[in-house]
């Protein structure tokens, strides 16, 4: 198997796990106004919510994008699809950071917001999984 598509292999891996993580991170935060009356819960969930964020999406997403800007530059891929792509790679950056932000917010204020508020981050996090997904099969060869 060539180096090129190892690299391809280990990069889809990567956003899928990373994909996974912002899909999921939301329904744990959604928990946390839920089991802040209880400290071994609250405790447990806050183990479960750092360990997706800190041990598999952080190092997905950081995989990902090393491995995707090197893929970028062996198949010399340039043109309107490309910046298409990496839009939708930096909103998924962005959604990435502000969840981590709100995970540092939650261990101050488990009652921060409401469960509701905290499912409704899986809408911009699942269009932009679609997006990318989209912009993958429509890539020009």
């Amino acid at each position: 198997m060539s180096a090129y598509i190892s690299l391809k292999l280990i990069h889809i891996a990567a956003v899928s796990v990373w994909a996974a993580g912002l899909l999921y991170l939301p329904g744990l935060f959604a928990a946390h106004p839920e089991c802040a009356g209880s400290a071994t819960e609250f405790r447990r969930l806050r183990h479960q919510s750092r360990l997706v964020y800190v041990a598999l999406m952080s190092p997905a997403a950081v995989i990902a994008v090393i491995t995707g800007t090197v893929l970028v530059f062996l198949a010399s891929a340039i043109g309107g699809w490309l910046v298409l792509k990496l839009a939708v790679v930096t909103g998924m950056v962005l959604l990435h950071v502000h969840m981590g932000r709100l995970l540092g917010l939650l261990l101050e204020n488990p009652l921060l917001r409401t469960p509701l508020t905290h499912r409704l981050l899986i809408l911009p996090a699942a269009l932009l999984v679609t997006a990318v997904i989209t912009l993958v099969s429509w890539k020009p060869v």
